[in-house]
């Protein structure tokens, strides 16, 4: 129904955006839980262990609430987007039923993680393997999601013989080169924003003590945690530049509307430039304070100059994304740039000036990094789905052919006070937590 299209896509736009934050700390606290438990054990410091379990509360509790709220995404797929799984679902059903195991792997172990700590008939790798296979789980099912959105884009795996879908081939579809691409990007990006968010809350515990204490032993744990998990972040940026290199090339191959859009790059030539700043204007212009680099785009498409860039006046003007994408791009790569500068400038504070580390100004930096983060990886998928339009699968069906025939008003209702009541839920679950760690550290120090 064309009337409830726009309500439609916010809707879908915002569950997304509240179930993405979910995921990337699902994704990223088996990791960080498994380091420290194994610090713990190879430096026999129980500090780390401490450590590690609260954390492992912590995984838990987001792990449950990100279950419920991806149930919640799976019921808009079925009830206001039936039109893309009607079309595909022989050639990309296979990641779906691929979700729900890795889930079942990542819950069994889990359970068995947290039910066995300090189990004397539990030897700690074995413990730590639990861990590990918890982590396994959750990055299965996270590229299993990640290749539907990929199909999406790009779909593959078929042919379109006599107007019907044949020759289907489910692991090319699964396994194609934008499923592999998204998910080599998007990963590091995950694991960057949790770890900042986590070094972030521990920063601001920091500021909070007088300043001629932040030094103390009783803080070095504080400390550490902050000083490793940022060093963790850092290695992130730099393999999340690499990925967004080599995402832009296929852009430039594959999707070269969407990078048409995101540049502003509205005619097809070679030599093209790099466009940052400013927002589509009237006539094919570009309004607003800018900085063009000239050649760039050409470069970073194909390693040369010469590399043909194909712009907008391929495209009729009703297949093209709404070019407000550009401007989300320049904010992305504004927020980026801020994260480097925090990152590497505080682990160089450390090394060199590491009484500076520990100044408010510094910690203030470091306890919002971890939000940036979070609001780039919001902007990177709304590029992505933004990108795609006016396709929900592109090149096949168009996202209004994909909305249900029904009217979505009540659903709009219903979907959202889901969400709002899960995160009241969960905060108020985890300040719990937080509360109880609080306390118990507050014993262990008398």
């Amino acid at each position: 129904m064309q009337e409830s299209l726009p309500a439609a896509r916010v809707l879908m736009g915002d569950s997304l955006g509240f179930h993405i934050i979910f995921v990337l700390f699902s994704l990223t606290l088996p990791i960080l839980v498994c380091w420290f438990e194994w610090i713990g054990m190879r430096k026999k410091d129980k500090a780390y262990t401490n450590v590690a379990k609260f954390w492992s509360k912590i995984m838990t509790l987001i792990v449950v609430a990100g279950v419920i709220s991806g149930t919640v995404i799976a019921l808009q797929m079925t009830l206001i987007w039936p039109g893309i799984l009607k079309f595909g679902g022989e050639v990309i059903g296979l990641p779906f039923m691929l979700e729900t195991y890795a889930f079942l792997v990542e819950a069994t172990f889990l359970g068995l993680y947290m039910t066995t700590w300090n189990n004397p008939k539990v030897p700690p790798m074995l413990h730590w393997f639990f861990g590990i296979m918890t982590a396994i789980g959750a990055t299965a099912s996270a590229f299993a999601i990640t290749s539907v959105n990929a199909w999406m884009n790009l779909p593959t795996g078929f042919k379109i013989v006599g107007g019907k879908i044949s020759d289907i081939d489910v692991l090319g579809a699964m396994f194609s080169q934008t499923s592999l691409i998204t998910f080599a990007h998007s990963m590091p990006g995950y694991y960057l924003a949790a770890a900042l968010t986590v070094a972030g809350a521990y920063a601001l515990k920091l500021m909070r003590v007088r300043k001629q204490n932040r030094s103390d032993s009783t803080y070095k744990m504080d400390r550490i945690i902050i000083r490793n998990l940022v060093g963790f972040a850092a290695v992130m940026i730099i393999f999340s530049g690499i990925t967004a290199h080599f995402t832009g090339q296929y852009l430039a191959e594959h999707e070269p509307v969407k990078l048409a859009a995101i540049e502003l790059q509205y005619k097809t030539e070679d030599h093209a430039p790099f466009v940052y700043g400013g927002v589509a204007g009237l006539n094919d212009t570009i309004q607003g304070p800018h900085i063009s680099v000239p050649n760039l785009l050409s470069i970073l498409s194909g390693y040369s100059a010469d590399t043909v860039v194909q712009g907008l006046d391929r495209t009729p003007v009703d297949e093209r994304p709404p070019l407000y994408v550009h401007l989300l791009f320049t904010i992305k790569l504004l927020l980026v740039g801020a994260l480097v500068v925090i990152a590497f400038g505080y682990l160089a504070l450390r090394r060199w000036k590491p009484a500076w580390a520990q100044n408010r100004g510094t910690l203030i930096l470091v306890g919002i990094s971890g939000f940036v983060a979070i609001v780039v990886i919001e902007l990177g998928w709304m590029l992505t789905e933004i990108g795609r339009q006016p396709w929900a699968v592109r090149g096949y069906v168009t996202t209004e052919q994909a909305i249900t025939t029904h009217d979505v008003g009540l659903l709009g209702l219903i979907f959202p006070t889901a969400f709002l009541a899960l995160g009241i839920v969960t905060a108020l679950a985890l300040r719990k937590i937080i509360i109880a760690e609080n306390r118990k550290s507050a014993k262990v120090e008398k």
